[in-house]
Formats: C-alpha cells, structure tokens, sequence
C-alpha cells in the first residue's frame, strides 16, 4: 500500500506528540506531581499540557518540543502561567500546594518568594528586581541566602 505523505511524515518524525507521549508522559507525570503534591490534580495538569502542545504544534510544519529537556521547558512555561498566592499557586480555579515542602518552610518570605519566583516560575533576576521594586544585586544576594539556607537544611 503507497503510504501518503502524511503517513510517511508522522512516522519519520520521532519528534511527534504522540512520540513525546509515548516515551515522556510518565516521566513528566512524576514531574508536575512534584510541584503540585497531588496525583489526581498533576494527571489533570498532564492532560491540559498535552492538549495545548497539540494545539499549539500538530501541525507536522510546527517546531515543537523535540525532546525530554525541551518537553520539560515547555510544561514548566505552562504551569508557570499559575499565580503565586501566599505560597499556593492558582489555575483555573484549581489551587497548587507548591510550598508544602518542609525546607522551603526554612525560608523568610522574602526569600520564599525569591526563589520560588526564579526556580519555579522562571523569572529573570531583572524583571523580579522590577516586580518587587529592588535592586538586581538584593535579589542576587537573597536568592544566594535562599540557597545557602536550602543546602543546609538538607544535610541535616
């Protein structure tokens, strides 16, 4: 049977999303159910990430995640779209327990807010420095206590 060019293009291309599903959905499951602490929510999350990348990149012409790291990139974009609400994040109604860890309570709030503000949202040291209304080096500074506070705490 003469496959058609779609056929030939959806099977040449490991890239597709059904192949990052395939290989990575269990792996990114275990991922979001890190940050969001709750099964049934991180499937719920799982579910909308996928539907948005095959939204945004089915098209076989779209340049989408091709692999783990890029796939990881791009569900760390979209639940970074959640807002910080007193150490809980916010989707849709839905509510993210993102600090329930035990060393991230070894934080002041500033700090708190500092590091979950780059390491899980993403955010430049500039435009957070311009968010809170201080200076690039104070956020440096605080981000380094946060690490030094993090790292010790672990040890233990």
């Amino acid at each position: 049977m003469l496959k058609t060019d779609r056929q030939v293009l959806v099977e040449s291309k490991p890239e597709s999303i059904r192949s990052l599903y395939d290989k990575y959905a269990g792996v990114l499951l275990g991922y979001v159910q890190e940050i969001v602490k709750d099964r049934k929510l991180a499937e719920d999350c799982l579910v909308r990430i996928f539907c948005q990348l095959s939204e945004e990149f089915g098209d076989e012409n779209s340049e989408g995640p091709r692999n783990w790291a890029q796939l990881q990139r791009y569900a760390k974009v979209k639940l970074v779209s959640y807002t910080a609400v007193s150490g809980r994040a916010i989707a849709n109604g839905e509510t993210f327990r993102l600090s329930d860890d035990p060393y991230l309570a070894a934080l002041s709030a500033e700090q708190k807010q500092i590091f979950v503000d780059i390491y899980y949202y993403g955010k430049t040291v500039a435009i957070l420095a311009a968010d809170l209304n201080k200076t690039e080096e104070f956020i440096r500074k605080t981000l380094k206590e946060a690490f030094a506070i993090l790292r010790k705490s672990g040890e233990n």
